[in-house]
């Protein structure tokens, strides 16, 4: 039983919390008992940690774990993790560009596992994809789903085959239309900014949802809708 936060395992697993150190060691923490499960069960736990004595875990006092965790509230599991690997495109990808909250991109993962939208590509300047609130607000999507990272202006160009909408009201078609779509990637873009300039001179066809006494929807939310729509049309 691991009782000191001053051990070194657990100072050097503590540098998990920042991406800089994700990055380098391609490893990742997961919380709680329901995500660490979700993690052992496709294979990706390197080590896991418990307040209880359990096999395949190493228990630690509950001073170790909230050093370890990145919520107030205490949980009983956490566990390392290695990054998820890259595997061939589905026919519905979702394209994010720079998408910077991650509840948002946790929000836009469980809706893209739920409507079929296999594939998430991450343009640079989106938030980090194992950021814990990222991994928490997805609710174990994150491990469901093809997700890479990817340089859009190379990226889109390459993707042959696929009907590309970004999501603008101008030249726009209503989303409600779309008929059977079969390989199809939808753009979405940065909460305050939308789809930058440089990605929307790359996509020669736009949607949009049709809003009745409002302006516009958070990201996560039109997100959602478009995939539903589309994914309803594709069956």
């Amino acid at each position: 039983m691991i009782t000191s936060k001053e051990n070194a395992r657990i100072k050097e697993l503590a540098k998990l919390k920042t991406s800089k150190y994700r990055k380098e060691t391609k490893t990742f923490l997961v919380e709680g008992k329901h995500l660490v499960s979700e993690a052992f069960n496709l294979g990706l736990v390197i080590e896991a940690f418990s307040l209880d004595l359990k096999d395949n875990y190493t228990q630690v006092s509950e001073e170790v774990m909230k050093k370890l965790i990145s919520t107030e509230s205490m949980v009983s599991e956490i566990a390392v993790c290695k990054m998820l690997e890259e595997k061939p495109l589905s026919d519905k990808i979702l394209i994010l560009d720079k998408v910077q909250d991650p509840g948002n991109l946790g929000t836009l993962l469980r809706s893209a596992k739920a409507f079929n939208f296999n594939t998430v590509i991450l343009g640079l300047g989106t938030v980090d994809l194992y950021n814990e609130k990222v991994i928490r607000s997805s609710q174990g999507a994150i491990f469901k789903l093809n997700i890479i990272s990817k340089d859009l202006l190379t990226f889109i160009p390459s993707l042959k085959g696929y009907d590309i909408y970004g999501t603008n009201v101008v030249n726009g078609i209503d989303v409600e239309t779309l008929n059977n779509p079969k390989k199809i990637a939808v753009v979405l873009g940065n909460e305050g900014n939308g789809i930058t300039d440089e990605v929307k001179a790359l996509l020669d066809k736009n949607i949009y949802i049709k809003l009745d006494n409002t302006e516009s929807l958070n990201v996560s939310v039109a997100g959602g809708i478009i995939m539903y729509e589309i994914n309803k049309k594709s069956k």
